[in-house]
């Protein structure tokens, strides 16, 4: 989570078995449906805050004036001395969030409510193509004056204990990105009883917000998704323009930054853009297509949309009404509504919307009968929605249930979080069986907290006892659910021979699609591979990336060879032979730890000159990851 690359080198360093659990896939999914086509006339909106395993995430209430009028924050997710910094103009107000529990590395607060009536949900991560960030390039401390602008991080903080309402947010945003810059592209929604705004930050000064329509929905996975629209000048503040039919806030330099770029697409004449393909990449991920195309037909099984589709419109139609449940049932989707078999691990267009690395979805279900002070539920999913109930927090309650406030970065069994990444661990294992017994504990509850939700103010004394006693009952049902999982688990790993894939992080990602198999009986947990590429180290660990001491069995490894710039010539045993076949060096070994060096002796493998062309590309691809790891450490 840290951007500043001596310190992340060091954390890898330490910990580096657990992050070679993670993808290299960034990849929120947000979703907004318009009031006319909800089922109760509401909006709904939300997103999975989908990055990584074992990164836990709470509930939080920060009480009002945390912040005192004339205070700062620094923003410390890309260096903690020249981060972004925020001035209060006032005492903060009372604000509830999703955070992270490593403060040290950034807040990242995420979504939640403050006592205003202001909802804000951020952020979808996503770059600009390489053209317009040539004219307008993020400002995250990479150029001569190293200055770093707002970030995912801080954004959320920043607008809830600030702004009053949905479009004062947006001016704030606005505001800063124009006066101090963005250090990323990303997409972020803010509502409040009266409306909600969709807003996209481009380039380190470009964005456009818009007041988001009634009769329509969207999916918005990691890239930029507002097609062609007219941005005619209304009227003009000192750091962006309002449209003249008040549905737009853009930058000033929108249109001139595109052009400038030779990117713009649209009519200049008519104040036409296609801010997808003026701003977007050149194409889109497999990734975002298939959870754009999958997101859509969950919402409406009649769209006219196909994964090979050039184009994917941002606002939707639908003659069906959109039910919260399909909102639930949209961030679990694993893309079995398109004929695909979802792989975790990919970044092409298997990857699916209910994902391994979802540490927390959220929806927020508004309403406009309220006051400004009560603007509806926040809908939480602590862990992965796939085994996690919603559950509904109210904006004024007082406080969440121990388990859901735990702030433990290690498993521990009295958390909402790591109960749920346990129950996950489990499942994968044997998804096809596994999954309807987690279906059969925790749709009962699901569907009654959804037909006793109860949209009404209700005082803080009473939110709290309503949202506590469903937490509660949540809780209690997945440690149920755990218990029995766990003598399935252990049976199948008795009982059952598998192959488990490296999930590979950012500095291993050229090691991605090495592998290992298993026989039944080998160890008492799932064994997962770890590839520690600086200590030249390949480890077995276990779902939370502690290692293991022990095998009863041998187990068989697959290497991929494309990710070492010459061949493997020794491992640290040399009893064991290495066979080099095809893409992978094989062998077999019970050791827990295997050493390997590319001495230019040739030990126990068959081994080819290495090609120099290689050499280059790998090169260049090891120094691009240094320059990734300080972009988007904490990208999603």
């Amino acid at each position: 989570m840290k951007n500043i690359i001596l310190k992340y080198f060091c954390f890898f360093t330490a910990f580096i078995a657990m992050f070679s659990l993670i993808t290299p896939v960034n990849a929120c999914t947000g979703v907004i449906v318009g009031g006319d086509v909800s089922e109760d006339g509401n909006y709904i909106f939300g997103r999975t805050e989908d990055l990584e395993i074992n990164h836990n995430k709470i509930y939080s209430i920060h009480p009002a004036k945390t912040y005192s009028k004339g205070s700062k924050i620094k923003d410390v997710s890309y260096d903690e001395n020249l981060g972004y910094e925020f001035e209060f103009p006032h005492d903060s107000y009372k604000y509830t969030s999703i955070s992270d529990t490593t403060p040290e590395y950034g807040i990242f607060d995420e979504a939640g409510f403050n006592e205003k009536g202001l909802i804000a949900d951020m952020t979808v991560s996503a770059s600009a193509n390489d053209a317009v960030l040539g004219v307008d390039p993020y400002l995250d401390g990479s150029d001569e004056t190293k200055n770093i602008g707002i970030t995912e991080a801080i954004i959320t903080t920043v607008v809830l204990s600030t702004a009053d309402n949905a479009k004062d947010a947006v001016g704030l945003i606005a505001d800063e990105v124009a006066q101090k810059g963005a250090a990323e592209g990303n997409g972020l929604v803010v509502g409040d009883t009266k409306e909600i705004w969709y807003m996209e930050i481009y380039t380190g000064h470009q964005f456009v917000a818009m007041k988001y329509p009634r009769d329509k929905f969207s999916v918005f996975p990691n890239t930029f998704w507002i097609n062609e629209v007219t941005l005619d000048k209304g009227e003009e503040k000192e750091n962006y323009i309002i449209s003249k039919d008040g549905n737009f806030i853009y930058s000033k330099g929108i249109f001139e930054t595109a052009v400038k770029a030779n990117k713009f697409v649209g009519d200049e004449a008519k104040n036409l853009i296609d801010l997808a393909k003026s701003y977007g990449p050149e194409e889109l991920r497999g990734s975002n297509r298939s959870r754009m195309c999958s997101g859509i037909l969950h919402l409406n099984p009649k769209a006219n949309v196909t994964l090979e589709d050039d184009v994917y419109p941002f606002l939707q139609s639908t003659d069906s009404k959109i039910t919260l449940e399909n909102v639930f049932t949209f961030t679990q989707n694993r893309l079995e509504n398109i004929n695909l078999e979802a792989d975790d691990l990919s970044k092409d267009s298997l990857y699916p919307i209910g994902n391994r690395n979802t540490m927390e979805a959220h929806i927020f279900h508004t309403s406009k009968d309220n006051d400004a002070t009560y603007p509806g539920i926040m809908w939480l999913a602590l862990g992965s929605p796939l085994v996690s109930p919603f559950v509904a927090y109210y904006p004024n309650q007082e406080k969440g249930i121990d388990e859901a406030i735990n702030t433990s970065n290690e498993y521990t069994d009295n958390s909402v979080y790591w109960t749920a990444m346990d129950i996950l661990h489990m499942v994968e294992i044997n998804r096809k069986e596994f999954m309807p017994i987690v279906d059969k504990h925790l749709k009962p509850i699901q569907d009654k907290f959804i037909k006793n939700a109860n949209l009404n103010p209700m005082s803080g004394e009473e939110s709290t006892k309503v949202n506590n006693s469903d937490a509660k009952e949540s809780f209690e049902t997945m440690k149920k659910l755990q218990a029995e999982l766990k003598e399935l688990y252990s049976d199948f790993l008795k009982n059952n021979s598998y192959k488990s894939m490296l999930k590979a992080n950012k500095k291993t990602a050229n090691l991605s699609g090495s592998f290992i198999e298993v026989e039944a009986d080998t160890a008492d947990t799932k064994l997962n591979i770890s590839i520690n590429t600086e200590k030249n180290e390949i480890t077995l660990v276990d779902n939370y990336g502690n290692p293991i001491t022990s095998l009863k069995k041998p187990v068989k490894f697959y290497i991929n060879k494309i990710g070492f710039e010459s061949d493997i010539k020794q491992l640290s045993d040399t009893a064991i032979p290495v066979k080099l076949n095809g893409e992978y060096y094989e062998f077999e070994s019970d050791k827990t730890t295997i050493g390997f060096n590319n001495s230019e002796e040739k030990i126990n493998v068959e081994t080819k000159k290495p090609n120099s062309t290689n050499k280059i590309i790998i090169g260049s691809l090891v120094a691009l990851a240094v320059v990734l790891i300080f972009r988007f450490t904490k990208k999603k």
